[in-house]
């Protein structure tokens, strides 16, 4: 049998993903685990974990060896807890005996750094530098008057804020529990003061605010997964849209963000060109994930952001190598099967596939 690990730092809370994809896992000759990095003992190499009993149909603890394959959905803080259970991914994903479906992504700036080198790519990609110090954020603000600051390790719009300049004044805007708060600072000294406290808690990054709200004024974005199949090609499990509040920010769904499938929106926005934004998303997405590995590791599924501006130019706004899967709960339930089964094909396809050690990060 091939031995299926899922990586994740809550192991014992439930998952519905993780149950569908183990139910399915017998058809593919494939025995999953789920665990968290930090329960392998150092000594012995073994894990305390979980593992489906296939007889049963369901999960029962059990000490085992690192199964062969790892299926990374972890998703780290800032906490102690995070910090260690990273290194210790970084350190399976050095062991040449071991296979990660996908071997994740670099933070946003090296991203953006690698990615904007590539001419097919470049166009896509808004201007981008990192906030350095509150100074070079000011001038910022006044050469493009709105602008975005957002973690360089950001996920789920988590400390995402909107600078604008109004009249001499700067309005700064964020979302905290789905609700947008504003401050306003009268001149650039208090603004300055802020941002020198905000800019030593993490590395934040520039960018221009493209607009990107619809006729009602609420921001909307493309979301796109990709994942590979049981031949290792990518394919396109499905495409929405998000739209966040009225004057909002965030499109993130778990930020409130409603989801529309891309159909409807297609029949209602009639004010864009919808052949032209088809063929500039898919040429795009026939481009994007194979420059992600040439560039970096191989990946197994992505979820791709893209913001569609009122001149129809189409922006990458996000890369995420550990995708959520509501937008095909919410818009094509009966497409989910096919995401239960993919983890699983992919897995049977790399067991016939030479190991070759991997660096991280």
């Amino acid at each position: 049998m091939i031995t299926l690990g899922i990586l994740t730092l809550i192991p014992h809370e439930k998952n519905s993903y993780f149950d569908e994809i183990a139910k399915r896992a017998n058809r593919y000759n494939i025995d999953v685990f789920l665990f968290s990095p930090l329960s392998i003992n150092p000594n012995t190499l073994l894990v305390s974990g979980l593992y489906f009993d296939n007889d049963l149909q369901k999960w029962s603890n059990k000490e085992y060896p690192i199964p062969e394959f790892l299926y990374d959905r972890c998703f780290y803080g800032e906490d102690r807890k995070s910090t260690e259970a990273g290194a210790i991914v970084s350190w399976l994903k050095s062991r040449s005996d071991i296979t990660f479906l996908g071997y994740g992504l670099p933070n946003k700036w090296r991203l953006y750094e690698s990615l904007i080198k590539c001419p097919e790519i470049a166009p896509y990609l808004p201007a981008t530098k990192k906030a350095s110090s509150p100074e070079k954020v000011i001038a910022e603000i006044k050469q493009h008057n709105e602008i975005i600051l957002k973690p360089i390790n950001g996920a789920h719009g988590y400390a995402v804020y909107a600078l604008k300049l109004v009249n001499n004044t700067i309005k700064i805007q964020t979302t905290k529990q789905e609700q947008v708060i504003e401050k306003t600072f009268t001149n650039f000294e208090q603004a300055k003061i802020w941002l020198e406290k905000l800019l030593t808690k993490q590395i934040f990054l520039i960018q221009p605010r493209l607009d990107n709200r619809n006729k009602t004024g609420a921001p909307f974005d493309l979301r796109l997964l990709l994942q590979k199949d049981e031949n290792g090609m990518w394919i396109e499990k499905g495409r929405a849209i998000r739209t966040g509040s009225k004057d909002g920010l965030l499109t993130n769904i778990s930020a409130g963000a409603s989801v529309h499938s891309y159909e409807s929106w297609c029949s209602n926005a009639t004010e864009f060109n919808h052949s032209y934004l088809k063929n500039e998303i898919n040429d795009l997405l026939s481009i994007l994930p194979q420059q992600l590995e040439t560039m970096f590791h191989p990946l197994f599924e992505l979820g791709i952001d893209v913001i569609i501006a009122k001149n129809q130019s189409i922006w990458i706004l996000d890369i995420n190598s550990k995708p959520g899967r509501k937008i095909i709960s919410l818009t094509n339930p009966d497409r989910m099967e096919t995401l239960y089964e993919a983890p699983l094909a992919y897995c049977q396809f790399l067991a016939s596939k030479i190991k070759t050690p991997i660096e991280d990060y």
